[in-house]
């Protein structure tokens, strides 16, 4: 399963909800998951913030979110091999959030995905 999210924020503000991950069908998972969540900055500067959590576990104290120049790059969306950097699992009815704040001088664009595998046996709900 994959949630794939991109937007941009503008400056000092705060996704509303607060949750890059908000409305998606995997928000909260239906069961063991493994949890690999990856975001950067497709630009030439950075400065966005984000915290992770799955369920009640704080996964990531607030963190600069990387940031990656696409015409340096080649893509601007997070690439498996270097921006999975937060792995993590959880249990049915665990929320998925990962927070999102600008507190530079200017807009910034967010790309994030999330892959989460059912770990264990047994059909998902």
């Amino acid at each position: 399963m994959i949630i794939k999210r991109d937007g941009s924020l503008t400056t000092g503000i705060s996704l509303n909800p607060n949750n890059i991950w908000a409305g998606s069908a995997f928000e909260y998972l239906k069961g063991p998951t493994f949890v690999q969540l990856g975001i950067i900055t497709p630009g030439a500067a950075g400065g966005l913030l984000t915290a992770i959590y799955i369920g009640a576990a704080l996964i990531a104290e607030e963190f600069l979110v990387p940031f990656s120049d696409p015409a340096v790059r080649g893509t601007n969306y997070p690439m498996i091999a270097e921006a999975y950097l937060v792995n993590g699992a959880g249990v049915a009815q665990d929320r998925l959030v990962s927070t999102l704040r600008n507190p530079t001088g200017g807009t910034l664009a967010y790309s994030a995905v999330a892959m989460l595998t059912p770990a264990g046996g047994g059909r998902r709900r």
